[in-house]
């Protein structure tokens, strides 16, 4: 059989930039996935109160953590028994578009689990996962960080707003992070029976500069 005269004009060191293109597609996909992950700490928002770690402890509102921005991760997590099951993540900075919910699968709200109040809840959550630490911690270190994690309304919108906050200074300020403090706010919900709402803020208070963040190994392999 003859050979294509196509394939032919494909050189060694040309088939060898196609490999490595094809390589790449799949490093970059789990790189994409594995970014999703929580490293140190996990810090969440709930009923009001800042917590961290698996011990739930609480972290006083006005306490300070600068912010990875360049690590911020959005798009999907499964939950199936209380427990993330799948994740679908890519890093805001480079250029990660979450997938349409309808085209994630699982439609039949009749085999939806039920939150605490008896309600269908989707499985499909669109998340935000951010790392931050303390001013002047190693940054290379998982024991000083806290990935700061929210599929909630109110976290979602203060993460929001922090990005416009950063997206106004990022220019001048290129090689910094910024440092935040964390805070509580309220609201008061349409039904009123639920009365006022709490919700968590990040406040722009400072920059520190990136290098102090390190290289940890995953972002370095």
């Amino acid at each position: 059989m003859a050979k294509s005269k196509e394939l032919e004009t494909v050189t060694p060191t040309e088939k060898k930039q196609l490999a490595n293109l094809e390589m790449n597609s799949f490093e970059n996909y789990g790189s994409q996935m594995s970014r999703s992950a929580i490293v140190g700490r996990l810090l969440k928002f709930s009923k009001g109160d800042w917590l961290a770690g698996e011990d739930d402890e609480e972290i006083e509102p006005g306490t300070r953590f600068v912010v990875n921005m360049d690590q911020l991760a959005i798009g999907w997590v499964k939950w199936v028994a209380n427990k993330p099951e799948q994740q679908i993540m890519g890093l805001l900075v480079e250029g990660h578009q979450p997938q349409k919910r309808e085209s994630l699968g699982d439609h039949d709200e009749t085999l939806w689990e039920v939150d605490q109040n008896g309600k269908a809840r989707d499985p499909w959550q669109f998340t935000n996962y951010v790392i931050m630490k303390e001013p002047g911690a190693d940054g290379s270190k998982d024991d000083n960080l806290y990935t700061f994690a929210s599929s909630s309304k109110g976290g979602l919108n203060a993460l929001g707003g922090l990005c416009k906050a950063y997206g106004k200074e990022m220019r001048t300020k290129p090689d910094q992070y910024p440092v935040v403090e964390i805070g509580v706010d309220s609201y008061n919900h349409p039904n009123r029976e639920l009365g006022r709402i709490k919700v968590p803020t990040f406040k722009l208070v400072d920059w520190e500069a990136k290098d102090k963040f390190g290289v940890r190994e995953q972002e370095a392999a």
